[in-house]
């Protein structure tokens, strides 16, 4: 397989000192990280390690590293290929030599503050745990309780245990495949030997472009496939500093850590640069607007055009489930009606590629399809005609599950002020609906 370089790290610069008087003086040069230090010397590979203590049939186990032979201890080494500044990556280091790649799993935060890209990390590996998270292989410590995978190795322990030295620099990713990755599952050696690498995907195309990497606050599976369709998963965190960046379009290359988690490979991201010679924009989309409704209505009124007598209101707020709620349904009663609930304004001077999504559950309907019917999002510029908007994601059965919309597109509004409703209707058979989360972003 191919190399390409990639430069996710920079390279340690000398420093340069004035002093007081009319003579510069050379400031002495920097340490190198490790010099001097009594480093032990390499007798396992990373893919020999895995290999004797694998266990392939269980997705989360630990096993607890013995000695290599009386009185020899495992000790590898690998470059450092990770890095948790953007957050995307938390509490792990990947390290990998020339037969795999590892995960280490570290009770410490900015990790990237002690160990860099390009570095190279010796660690003694015996009296620490090795095992799988979701059949991906790591190392660590003792497991939490009720946990069947090797724990966070504390800080201190991990300082006294693993040595990092070199200079930080370039780290040249292996050029892979997705039908390559997803062959290596039939071979248990290859399948280890790719776990924790960083890799580089090229000719790739995101499914969705334009969506934030993640949703913030959740871990998020977003999906790229090549020229042929073959897929793979891009996996986020909605934690990380760079979750409201968007996934780009046109088509370029992804590089990243190749994890695995229960049946499906992942590519984690260790930065925005690597996302590589795409042609459509990486920049956060910004929110426009949100209410979520969890404390009622919020600014949003409320119009009748047909409220029947027998009803006192059709929306309510629902303290229960955090929503908004609309029935025409009372005492033992289906009644024809119908009634919006209306935004505020809301300015899309300035912005492009506008989107839109809540979250809603329907029940009690005749039907899915008369829920599509009775149930609508609408848009209108400020003193306009009311225009429905299609929902790209809607339940195929009537339940109190509440489902994301997607994203619904609101471009041709951009540059103006609109509003948005909620629009409930009903004839022989009263439905219940329930909205909540409203979300509208856009670029600026």
């Amino acid at each position: 397989m191919k190399k390409s370089i990639l430069y996710i790290a920079s390279l340690l610069i000398a420093a340069v000192g004035f002093s007081a008087c009319d003579d510069d003086k050379a400031m002495p040069p920097m340490p190198i990280p490790g010099e001097g230090q009594d480093i032990p010397a390499t007798n396992t590979t990373i893919l020999e390690l895995k290999e004797a203590f694998n266990d392939s049939q269980t997705f989360s186990y630990n096993v607890e590293i013995g000695e290599k032979a009386a009185g020899s201890h495992y000790i590898i080494s690998g470059k450092i290929v990770s890095s948790a500044e953007a957050g995307n990556i938390y509490k792990n280091l990947m390290i990998e030599d020339e037969t795999a790649g590892l995960t280490i799993s570290v009770d410490q935060t900015k990790l990237y503050q002690t160990y860099k890209i390009g570095q190279t990390l010796t660690i003694d590996c015996t009296g620490l745990y090795i095992g799988a998270y979701g059949n991906c292989m790591q190392l660590g410590t003792v497991p939490q309780e009720g946990r069947l995978y090797p724990g966070r190795i504390p800080e201190e322990e991990f300082a006294e245990r693993a040595i990092v030295h070199g200079i930080p620099g370039a780290v040249a990713p292996e050029v892979v495949t997705v039908p390559e990755v997803d062959a290596a599952r039939q071979d248990n050696q290859q399948f280890l030997a790719m776990q924790s690498r960083l890799v580089k995907f090229e000719n790739m195309e995101f499914e969705n472009p334009g969506e934030p990497l993640a949703v913030q606050g959740q871990s998020t599976s977003r999906y790229a496939f090549d020229e042929n369709g073959n897929r793979i998963q891009l996996y986020n965190s909605g934690y990380s500093s760079i979750w409201a960046n968007t996934l780009p379009s046109g088509k370029g290359s992804i590089v990243g850590i190749l994890s695995y988690y229960n049946r499906d490979w992942q590519i984690l991201l260790v930065d925005l640069a690597g996302l590589e010679g795409f042609s459509g924009s990486t920049a956060p989309v910004e929110s426009v607007f949100a209410e979520s409704f969890a404390s009622g209505q919020g600014e949003f009124t409320i119009e009748n055009d047909n409220l029947p007598s027998g009803l006192q209101y059709i929306w309510s707020a629902d303290s229960r489930y955090a929503c908004m709620k609309a029935s025409a349904f009372a005492n033992n009663n289906n009644y024809a009606s119908s009634s919006y609930l209306i935004s505020p304004e809301i300015d899309l001077t300035g912005y492009t590629d506008v989107k839109a999504s809540f979250e809603q559950a329907l029940n009690y309907y005749a039907d899915i399809d008369a829920a599509k019917r009775e149930s609508t999002f609408e848009v209108r510029v400020v003193g306009g005609e009311w225009e429905t908007i299609e929902i790209p994601v809607f339940p195929s059965s009537l339940s109190w599950t509440f489902m994301s919309t997607g994203q619904m597109d609101l471009s041709k509004y951009a540059g103006k002020k609109i509003q948005v409703a909620f629009h409930y209707t009903s004839d022989t058979k009263a439905g219940t609906w329930e909205v909540k989360n409203l979300k509208i972003n856009g670029f600026k």
